[in-house]
């Protein structure tokens, strides 16, 4: 019997994506369960052994980080992170029985965003999820027209009117102007779901300035290219399934 509408499931979009790495299944089967509920889609590790490359193929929008675990801890877990310039502004949050003040010290000082002892209580859980959530979506509103790059100072700013295009290497993306070239802070996919006024990501590789493209063509039977109007005149081979979207909005 037809229920006067749906002709399939009805597909909720979650609010985001949150990483538990807790040893504890009790925890976890606990903290996921009021996660979903509040519409967050859960990920969980019960070591930080897998923790970088979990990371990469979920790209979390938080995560939350036990201290004391078999195999890899917190503390390694944490620094596998932070060593990819791709996450440096993930939000990450370390739950640890130990709630001392050097504890902390060395949370913040490996690149922590936030501390919680345990014992915690639900709500305190839940406001400290969305406080950084909050904090981290504010920060990326601000900065929508432009993008993080490795700096010696830490990180800097490239305006994104001034890209040209975007490579994607393993977990990390460099950033091309016209004469220049950035290590990027934040994964191709990242960038893409910013949705750029005037990019297209046209390669499972590379997001591309459609204003910046001065021509393409066939290479072979199967290769399209985009020729950029960069210094060095950089050719973008583009999936064949795009070819004929990415001439339509080139025009």
């Amino acid at each position: 019997m037809s229920d006067g509408g749906h002709s399939g499931p009805l597909h909720i979009v979650p609010k985001g994506t949150i990483l538990l790495v807790d040893d504890s299944t009790e925890l976890v089967r606990g903290l996921t369960k009021l996660l979903e509920n509040d519409g967050f889609k859960v990920v969980s590790l019960p070591s930080g052994a897998t923790v970088a490359e979990t990371v990469a193929m979920h790209e979390p929008d938080l995560v939350v980080l036990d201290v004391m675990m078999p195999v890899v801890d917190g503390w390694e877990a944490l620094r596998r992170i932070r060593e990819n310039p791709a996450y440096e502004r993930l939000p990450i949050m370390m739950l640890t029985a130990k709630g001392t003040e050097d504890a902390k010290v060395k949370g913040f000082t490996l690149g922590a965003d936030d501390y919680l002892a345990k014992p915690f209580s639900v709500r305190e859980f839940r406001c400290r999820v969305e406080a950084l959530l909050r904090r981290t979506r504010s920060t990326e509103d601000t900065d929508r027209d432009r993008l993080p790059v490795v700096a010696e100072s830490g990180t800097q700013f490239v305006e994104v009117n001034a890209i040209v295009y975007i490579e994607g290497v393993r977990n990390y993306t460099y950033l091309h102007t016209f004469d220049t070239r950035f290590l990027g802070r934040m994964s191709l996919g990242a960038i893409e779901a910013k949705e750029l006024p005037d990019f297209m990501r046209v390669h499972r590789s590379f997001i591309v300035r459609l204003s910046a493209v001065k021509g393409y063509h066939w290479a072979s039977k199967s290769s399209f290219k985009l020729v950029l109007n960069n210094s060095q005149g950089t050719t973008i081979p583009v999936s064949r399934k795009l070819v004929t979207e990415v001439k339509r909005r080139i025009g």
